[in-house]
């Protein structure tokens, strides 16, 4: 039987009086582009029924039926039997930030942090943690992936201006990589240790 956290923990999602209002924010800066006249209407229509667009929200929509469906629960009621009981703060943090970082390198890291997210807050609701550490380190170590240019738009084009062959780098990459998944870790377990 996990340990169970003895004062109330925050609701990572109902204690968020203005959480989705993060929902209209791209909108805002849209909106904002075009008054100013940085970006023309034309431009924008044309941007924005990119591909890119249509996976973020069907990113969106997987995530939200993680949440709703119960089968966020059960993601974390799995991943809670794995850990065991009573684990370490240090090693929760440090799985979940090596999972990031896995997938950030091959998903985008938007879709990477909507999908974790409440699967990291549903485990810790069940294991009756503080969540905010592990979504703290999750968020953290979604930056972390430049060990290839599918880790994210702005590696993609790092290697591409560079000419760099990711096989050569990697001998900077793989270390950089790890001292921040450590890191990330560890900051986030300081601030916010999932048995409070």
């Amino acid at each position: 039987m996990p340990l169970r956290c003895t004062k109330p923990i925050p609701h990572p999602v109902k204690d968020l009086a203005y959480g989705n209002l993060l929902y209209l924010a791209p909108g805002i800066g849209i909106l904002v582009l075009i008054y100013t006249k940085i970006a023309k209407v034309e431009d924008v229509v044309k941007n924005m029924t990119s591909d890119m667009v249509w996976m973020i929200a069907g990113v969106l929509v997987v995530a939200d039926a993680l949440g709703k469906s119960g089968a966020g629960n059960l993601i974390g009621q799995f991943i809670l039997a794995i850990l065991g009981e009573n684990p370490s703060s240090i090693a929760v943090m440090l799985i979940f930030s090596a999972a990031t970082v896995i997938m950030t390198t091959f998903l985008s890291n938007m879709a990477t942090q909507t999908v974790l997210i409440p699967i990291a807050a549903s485990v810790a609701l069940a294991g009756g943690w503080d969540p905010r550490g592990i979504i703290l380190a999750i968020g953290t170590a979604n930056m972390l992936a430049i060990g290839f240019p599918s880790g994210s738009g702005e590696a993609a084009v790092c290697y591409a201006a560079g000419g760099y062959n990711p096989a050569r780098v990697m001998k900077f990459t793989i270390p950089y990589t790890i001292l921040g998944i450590i890191s990330s870790a560890v900051a986030a377990n300081l601030m916010f240790p999932i048995y409070g």
